[in-house]
C-alpha cells in the first residue's frame, strides 16, 4: 500500500473541525482508498491554517497510473461536493516531492516523480 499526502488550505473563519470530519467521511469513502486520517492544522506563526489527510492507496491502484489518476479525480468530485458546504475550503494538493501540486494538475510525470508510474 503506498501513501499520499492532501493539502486543503482553509480561509479564515471555516470551521477547521466540520471540515476535516466532512472529508474523512468522502476522502474515506472513495474507491481505491484503503484508509485516511484527516486532520485540521492551524499554523499561529503564519496565520495559515489547512487540513491534512494522509491517505493509503490500494496496491493494484498505486502502480496502475490511470487507475490512481482516476481515483484522484474521485478526490477532487468529493472535494467539490463539500465546498458547497464549506466555501472557505480551497481545493487539494498533493505533496509531489518538496513540491505542492494542486490533485487536479496531476500528470503522470508528477507520478513518476513519486516513484509510482
Amino acid at each position: 500500500m503506498e501513501e499520499l499526502t492532501l493539502h486543503f488550505e482553509a480561509s479564515a473563519g471555516t470551521d477547521l473541525a466540520a471540515a476535516a470530519a466532512a472529508l474523512q467521511a468522502s476522502v474515506a469513502g472513495t474507491a481505491g482508498i484503503e484508509s485516511a486520517t484527516t486532520r485540521p492544522q492551524k499554523f499561529q506563526a503564519i496565520d495559515v491554517a489547512e487540513i491534512i489527510s494522509v491517505i493509503t492507496v490500494a496496491t493494484t491502484i498505486a502502480h496502475n497510473s490511470a487507475a490512481l489518476l482516476s481515483a484522484l479525480g474521485s478526490l477532487y468530485t468529493a472535494w467539490e461536493v463539500l465546498k458547497t458546504k464549506f466555501p472557505g475550503l480551497h481545493a487539494p494538493k498533493v505533496e509531489v516531492g518538496l513540491k505542492q501540486i494542486p490533485i487536479d494538475q496531476l500528470t503522470p510525470e508528477h507520478l513518476a516523480e513519486m516513484d509510482w508510474a
